[in-house]
């Protein structure tokens, strides 16, 4: 059934058909997310999500952002592309997204259908597809200038300011849980400087910026009935980035083994196959505009974005789990070692 409280945020939105349903709907960490079921089978179903504005500030922005992105990619990859571009509802006000009386913004998609979607890799094709599909979303944007997007989040992929915010967390203590996790410290540590070379090489400008996704994991992904690539969903962090970072994201998330939260580290590893498959996918798109540096450094923006969300989930375990929804206690720890153990086993 849908709630009173949904029912009043739906009726801001211009929807078609009737409503039946509303049930709590997949795996993110930040936003909170509804499927809206519709009443009769010929009509759409729409995802609607309570925005988060503490981990997104800057919601006009944000949501400007999207319109933007969606809108160039609509050019492109219109009706018989075999693509499905995310499609915001509009408010009746004429917005892409509704502020209740509380102060909370609600946003209302329409659901892409059948919209499969994988937490973990099922097979080699799905990692060729999502390296592909990511390719080929940096590609069609690549002749939107970078300066036309806001960037939402400063320094959200960068190494300097996260483990800043790892020294600050240490340094406090909030929680007071800095001593069971010195070995998890001294490991973000250990790695620092090695993970300097991909922020040098933007500095010299051998990496440019794009517009880039900057949130490739792998559920960010959307497939048909037959495993191929139909979607890139979840477009909140879609600002100037580097290609760099959305490939690294992409293998951290579909070519290591074990889940996100795994706790026994023996069952975490990395797929040099999958690895492959996602390579092979991502340079079919891309390989005509990336520079040499970016080719080179694909190996390594994978250890990159691994040791980069370790430290986040780390920072925000000695923080009191204030930023990561979390369901149990400790699960940013093991989200942590998780990402740690990974980074240790990837070979290419």
């Amino acid at each position: 059934m849908i709630t009173s409280d949904i029912s009043s945020v739906l009726r801001h939105f211009k929807t078609e058909g009737s409503h039946a349903h509303a049930r709590p709907f997949g795996s993110g960490h930040i936003h909170s997310t509804w499927l809206i079921e519709a009443g009769n089978k010929h009509d759409p179903d729409y995802i609607l999500q309570k925005f988060n504005s503490n981990v997104f500030p800057l919601t006009a922005e944000t949501m400007n952002n999207i319109r933007l992105v969606t809108g160039h990619l609509r050019q492109k990859w219109g009706p018989g592309s075999g693509f499905e571009v995310p499609e915001l509802i509009e408010c009746t006000d004429g917005g892409v997204y509704h502020t209740g009386s509380d102060g909370v913004h609600w946003r209302l998609y329409r659901r892409i259908n059948p919209g499969i979607s994988y937490d973990q890799v099922p097979n080699e094709n799905v990692a060729y597809e999502a390296g592909k599909i990511f390719g080929k979303f940096i590609a069609y944007l690549s002749d939107l200038q970078p300066d036309k997007l806001s960037v939402v989040i400063p320094g959200f992929h960068s190494a300097e300011l996260r483990y800043e915010q790892l020294q600050t967390a240490v340094k406090n203590d909030p929680a007071g849980r800095r001593a069971e996790v010195e070995a998890e410290i001294a490991f973000a540590g250990k790695h620092y400087d090695a993970m300097l070379e991909l922020p040098r090489r933007q500095q010299s400008g051998e990496v440019p910026l794009r517009v880039t996704h900057n949130d490739t994991k792998l559920n960010n992904v959307l497939f048909d009935d037959r495993g191929r690539a139909v979607s890139v969903i979840d477009l909140d962090t879609v600002m100037p980035g580097l290609s760099l970072y959305d490939f690294g994201d992409l293998v951290r998330t579909a070519a290591g083994t074990g889940d996100e939260d795994e706790a026994d580290l023996n069952r975490i590893g990395f797929n040099r196959a999958l690895y492959k498959a996602i390579e092979k996918g991502f340079l079919e798109q891309t390989r005509h505009f990336l520079t040499p540096a970016e080719t080179a450094l694909m190996p390594l923006s994978a250890r990159y974005m691994t040791w980069i969300m370790g430290i986040r989930f780390l920072a925000d375990y000695i923080n009191g789990d204030v930023y990561y929804q979390t369901h149990y206690p400790g699960q940013n720890l093991r989200r942590c070692r998780a990402q740690f153990r990974l980074m240790e086993t990837m070979e290419f």
